[in-house]
């Protein structure tokens, strides 16, 4: 195995653990969380903008857009309700807290993703292995936010 992707999956990590405080405290300062969002998304719009510019990246042909199925939609969705949720959780379980029930809420569910094949994935079975470290996962959960 490579350590470069390991290495840019731990700075993702460190992304999304600064995300909750940088939003919960945008919402000190902006009233309501989905002002917060609004702006987070507009953010990145623009960052996604200017870097197709900079980078001239093709975008994609309606054909393209078209032929993708409808659930891939959701991926949008799916994040404004992270960003509303982190509002939400980080001020009363911390930084930490949020994180590792966000984790233990990933391994869950991306446990029944494999098993399921969702979202095209390949099959994966559940094994007993896999169940016990989602298990200790949970336990350190517990431990991290019920001080």
């Amino acid at each position: 195995m490579s350590l470069l992707p390991a290495l840019l999956a731990v700075l993702a990590g460190i992304i999304i653990a600064a995300q909750g405080p940088i939003y919960s405290r945008m919402t000190q300062g902006l009233s309501h969380p989905l002002n917060t969002t609004l702006l987070a998304f507009g953010t990145a719009t623009l960052v996604l903008i200017t870097l197709h510019l900079a980078t001239r990246t093709a975008l994609p042909s309606a054909a393209q857009v078209k032929a993708l199925p409808l659930w891939v939609w959701l991926g949008g969705v799916l994040g404004i309700c992270v960003v509303l949720l982190s509002i939400a959780a980080v001020p009363r379980l911390g930084a930490a807290g949020y994180i590792v029930a966000v984790i233990a809420g990933q391994l869950t569910a991306s446990l029944l993703f494999d098993q399921s094949g969702a979202f095209g994935l390949s099959f994966r079975p559940i094994t007993g292995q896999a169940l016990a470290g989602v298990a200790l996962i949970g336990a350190g959960a517990a431990l991290v936010i019920w001080r």
